[in-house]
């Protein structure tokens, strides 16, 4: 069902240049399989969804979360959760921010080659991370930085 609203909605809203992914819990008390529980949040209960939002806080594609997903990497996962939030977006010249639980030098490598450019806070401790920025030692105000051969910039 919410697969269908969404496809209706996005055939009449096209969104601007800048999107940006994230999740949201939706508080949820009642049996499920797949709610989980969280002990710090005020709504301990709730359902995870992934969601893509453009200007205007609009949501124009979600995903719901129903459990463990089949890849043992999260950043495998990752991956798939934001390509698949941004299938009717790609190739079309947008800029997608995100948080850094959905970031990679890989994913912005896969995003660039499908014409999407990618703004992300960048864990350190991920793979393909460039030692030589993550390990710069910087003074207040200072900026460092590194370009790779695919046009990835990664800068601290």
């Amino acid at each position: 069902m919410i697969g269908y609203l969404v496809s209706k909605d996005q055939k009449f809203y096209i969104p601007s240049e800048i999107v940006c992914t994230d999740e949201t819990r939706v508080p949820f008390r009642g049996r499920l399989k797949f709610r989980q529980y969280i002990k710090e949040k005020i709504h301990k209960f709730g359902i995870k969804t992934f969601k893509l939002c453009v200007n205007g806080a609009y949501t124009y594609n979600m995903k719901i979360y129903c459990g463990t997903e089949s890849e043992n990497d999260w950043v495998l996962v990752a991956d798939k959760v934001v390509l698949g939030l941004m299938n009717n977006l790609l190739d079309s010249g947008r800029i997608l921010f995100t948080d850094n639980r959905y970031t990679s030098v890989g994913l912005a490598r896969k995003l660039a080659t499908r014409g999407t450019h990618f703004v992300e806070i960048l864990r350190s401790n991920r793979k393909c991370n460039p030692k030589n920025v993550i390990t710069a030692s910087l003074n207040r105000g200072q900026i460092f930085g590194m370009e790779n051969d695919d046009g990835i910039t990664v800068l601290k």
